[in-house]
């Protein structure tokens, strides 16, 4: 089992996907991650008051191959690949790029694409944060 740490660094790696620039804990434990996450403002300000914030809370998902989708998101992080939550190219294209076996990327995407984390808004489940094709 990941240790807490671990996990935290999991989350914060995939909420980069989402352009996140601020990622703050409010509580962990080893089945629930909460935090609080932000972009930058749109208009040019030093201000925090003007960032967008939201609240988030993960229950921890378990995937023997979390890592490989973690590696995949930062690929299409660093490749401009992403626009808000959509993948920008269909999934041959993207295992072409990534030059991975068929297989450790088949299992990769289908976690990636499995993974979810809950927005909260005054407390409660509204949303989720997730990756789609």
């Amino acid at each position: 089992m990941k240790s807490e740490a671990r996990m935290i660094s999991s989350l914060f790696r995939f909420m980069l996907i989402f352009e996140i620039n601020r990622f703050w804990i409010i509580s962990a434990s080893k089945k629930t991650i909460k935090a609080r996450v932000g972009w930058a403002a749109a208009v040019s300000s030093d201000c925090m008051e003007d960032d967008e914030i939201q609240d988030i809370e993960w229950e921890v998902q378990s995937f023997d191959n979390f890592e490989d989708a973690l590696k995949v998101s930062e690929f299409l992080i660093d490749n401009g690949l992403m626009l808000n939550d959509k993948i920008t190219v269909d999934s041959e294209k993207l295992l072409e790029l990534m030059g991975w076996k068929k297989d450790r990327y088949d299992a990769a995407i289908k976690t990636l694409l499995n993974i979810k984390v809950d927005m909260l808004d005054e407390g409660k489940k509204t949303d989720y944060f997730f990756v789609h094709f």
